[in-house]
């Protein structure tokens, strides 16, 4: 088959979420290439890209695959399709690459098996994906704490918490399907614009307008709604303080000036309001560090100890705080924050 090289490994590209990571099972690191679609499958994400191909199906290692078409510098290559091997040929390149034995190709099958589920579509909020991505990153890294590791869509609304910290953003219109999906698998979704969704009650299925599907199996569980939301309706009850525009810059040049790059989570910074006056402090082993900004605000002083990588993450999200007992809440449009203040570390905490 002839195809353009830039379309392909761009298609590619986009479906290297769906590859496997490590080879414990073999075609769970390849690309499959079907009559009419090109698959990635790692039993926990299938990503399906429409495609047309005149050949018989096969199924090829996926990162090198992907290297010798992204080396490429010709427009058009052409791939043949022989009993173990296809052949990948353009003006100025030609490459062989094993491909899997149809013998060992099974899991058409199971992709069959998952399509089957892709019925009954229902619209997606427009801010549905702006909602997840900003939920995101308040999920926690380990999957072993379940739920806790995921965004949660319920009904017109996107949560995550993380024992310390939680997010929540309010979409537009209302799902009809409560959802508990993977943070990771979330940071993925979002890359690619779906508009339409359904579930099977083991799969959920996201579909493009050009067809494209993102699958991922979303956790059982429980989230206790009434305690996060009161939580929300407690912080909203304190009054926003806006935030100067330029405190993330300043936050992040005083992490560095701090040496605090390299690894700083737990690491604390100090916010103080008072007088109109913003005052920032970060300390590390190497030292302390300073600065003052105008800030518009002459009630109560006001002090925070935050820590200083989830604080960074969030001023590239809201504009506004408030301060509630040991919370701090954070605010822009729709989304909401809350983070705990840190600790303050004793002598002998660990560098």
């Amino acid at each position: 088959m002839k195809v353009n090289r830039l379309e392909l490994r761009n298609i590619l590209a986009a479906l290297r979420p769906g590859l496997a990571k490590r080879e414990f099972v073999a075609q769970l690191t390849h690309f499959m290439f079907l009559p009419e679609e090109i698959v990635t499958y790692n039993d926990k994400v299938c990503l399906i890209h429409p495609y047309e191909t005149t050949e018989n199906p096969f199924s090829i290692k996926g990162e090198e695959f992907f290297r010798i078409i992204d080396g490429m510098t010709d427009d058009e290559i052409t791939i043949t399709v022989e009993e173990t091997k296809i052949k990948i040929r353009s003006k100025s390149t030609s490459a062989t690459m094993k491909i899997l034995g149809e013998d060992l190709n099974k899991l058409p099958e199971s992709i069959a098996e998952l399509k089957k589920g892709q019925k009954g579509w229902k619209p997606i909020p427009e801010d549905f994906l702006e909602g997840i991505s900003l939920c995101s990153f308040s999920t926690s890294p380990d999957l072993s704490k379940g739920i806790m590791a995921c965004v949660w869509i319920i009904g017109d609304t996107c949560y995550s918490l993380d024992y310390a910290r939680s997010s929540r953003f309010k979409m537009s219109s209302e799902m009809t399907d409560t959802l508990y999906l993977i943070g990771k698998e979330c940071a993925e979704l979002v890359k690619f614009p779906v508009t339409e969704y359904c579930t099977d009650g083991k799969w959920a299925h996201f579909r493009t307008e050009d067809g494209v599907t993102f699958s991922c199996m979303p956790m059982k569980g429980s989230y206790p709604l009434e305690k996060v939301n009161a939580a929300y309706d407690t912080a909203l009850s304190s009054t926003l303080i806006q935030l100067p525009k330029e405190l993330k810059s300043i936050v992040d040049s005083v992490v560095v000036l701090a040496g605090l790059l390299e690894n700083n989570v737990g690491r604390w910074i100090e916010l103080t309001l008072q007088d109109d006056e913003l005052f920032v402090k970060a300390t590390s082993e190497l030292g302390e560090v300073e600065k003052t900004i105008p800030c518009k605000y002459d009630a109560d002083p006001i002090s925070l100890r935050l820590n200083v990588k989830f604080l960074s993450q969030i001023l590239d999200k809201a504009t506004s705080l408030s301060k509630n007992e040991a919370m701090v809440h954070f605010k822009s449009g729709p989304f909401q924050h809350i983070m705990a203040q840190t600790s303050k570390p004793s002598t002998t905490e660990t560098k």
